[in-house]
């Protein structure tokens, strides 16, 4: 969709404005900055796909496929509020966000460190092969873990520190005056460097699993004997599914991980608001850890977690409150990791997908508006 040009301000602040600055400042607007309706229509056609995935869902979308459709699936209100802030997402996206997304995007693709990072996990995966030596007999299952577990940890450094650089910097170097003396709301700036940070962490994402991917079909087809015997899904050998049931479970699990990275770039954005940088860092790596345990802090709480009751320990009622209130506010990252189901050969249906998608949605929109509330209050 193309950009709406963005009006030269009124006045010019004696600031040197960035690069964001610069690119936004040459683009031209109505002084009243109205969305275009042809933006709108293509608006309403993003809505509407998300409309008929809503629909699909609730039609059957929500049950698990096979022998694994039975009284745990269930279809639940959230489930609907996620595809509802997905469309709302879509909606607030105003040319001038799309301008700054755009722009924050060429920005941060454009840092040494994050090319350098990039390549090295680009060359880390696909030499991944290499190291199965190191579990013998269960090659395949340490390939699985090593490729997801590496893609999750390099996208989440970039998450955390794109994230906590996104907005400080523009104030710093007071810049951000130049940029809201025009019609640019403080919703869609902050919007835009949200849009912006996820296109930049989607485009390492995409290129981490493309690598490994291939690396894990090289591997797999070369120990099965050639490619075609490994997409036969005979119960034995290295790939008991067959190749392209792997391939699309590494996928599904790979794209599940977008979740994470939602909400973890939502909570470095939001730190970064009244934290100083590595304070804002180390906080956000805290918290990842807190979330991928939150099925602990659970079984603590006296949630159902898996403990039987005469193994969950006998905590104080004021403690018992404490972890509750602790559980209550993590957010829950362990439901984007699936590796144990990739392990034991499970498929990840699309109804986890949307379910566990529309639970991260819900919390990054609480991360997003808690931003918005602390960012409008600043004074610029």
């Amino acid at each position: 969709m193309a950009a709406s040009p963005l009006p030269q301000p009124s006045a010019q602040p004696s600031a040197q404005p960035s690069r964001t600055s610069n690119i936004i400042s040459a683009q031209r607007a109505s002084e009243s900055a109205q969305v275009p309706a042809s933006w709108r229509a293509k608006q309403l056609v993003f809505i509407g796909l998300v409309a008929l995935l809503a629909i699909w869902y609730g039609l059957g979308g929500w049950r698990s496929p096979g022998i694994e459709r039975n009284a745990a699936d269930n279809l639940s209100i959230f489930d609907f509020l996620g595809f509802a802030l997905l469309g709302l997402l879509i909606w607030l996206t105003t040319p001038i966000a799309w301008t700054i997304a755009a722009t924050t995007f060429h920005e941060a693709i454009r840092r040494k460190w994050m090319t350098a990072l990039l390549g090295f996990a680009v060359v880390m995966l696909a030499v991944s092969t290499f190291f199965t030596w190191m579990q013998p007999g269960e090659e395949q299952k340490f390939l699985r873990d090593y490729g997801i577990g590496f893609t999750v940890i390099m996208t989440l450094i970039a998450a955390i520190f794109l994230g906590v650089a996104m907005i400080p910097p523009e104030v710093e170097r007071r810049t951000i005056f130049t940029i809201l003396s025009k019609p640019v709301t403080r919703g869609e700036f902050l919007i835009g460097k949200y849009l912006g940070l996820m296109a930049t962490l989607m485009l390492n994402l995409a290129v981490m699993s493309a690598i490994f991917l291939l690396a894990y079909a090289v591997f797999v087809s070369h120990r099965e004997g050639g490619f075609a015997k490994a997409l036969i899904a005979d119960g034995v050998g290295i790939s008991r599914q067959g190749l392209g049931f792997d391939l699309s479970n590494l996928a599904r699990a790979l794209f599940l991980h977008l979740g994470t990275l939602s909400i973890m770039a939502a909570f470095a954005i939001m730190l970064s608001q009244f934290l100083s940088g590595i304070t804002a860092i180390i906080s956000c790596f805290l918290i990842y850890f807190l979330g991928q345990s939150a099925s602990y802090w659970e079984r603590l709480a006296g949630g159902s977690g898996d403990a039987s009751a005469a193994a969950k320990p006998a905590l104080s009622p004021a403690l018992t409150a404490f972890i509750s209130a602790i559980y209550a506010l993590l957010p829950r990252l362990d439901r984007f990791d699936v590796r144990e189901r990739l392990v034991n050969d499970l498929p990840i249906g699309l109804n986890y997908l949307a379910k566990a998608g529309a639970s991260g949605a819900i919390y990054t929109a609480v991360l997003l508006c808690v931003s918005y509330f602390v960012f409008s209050d600043r004074e610029f």
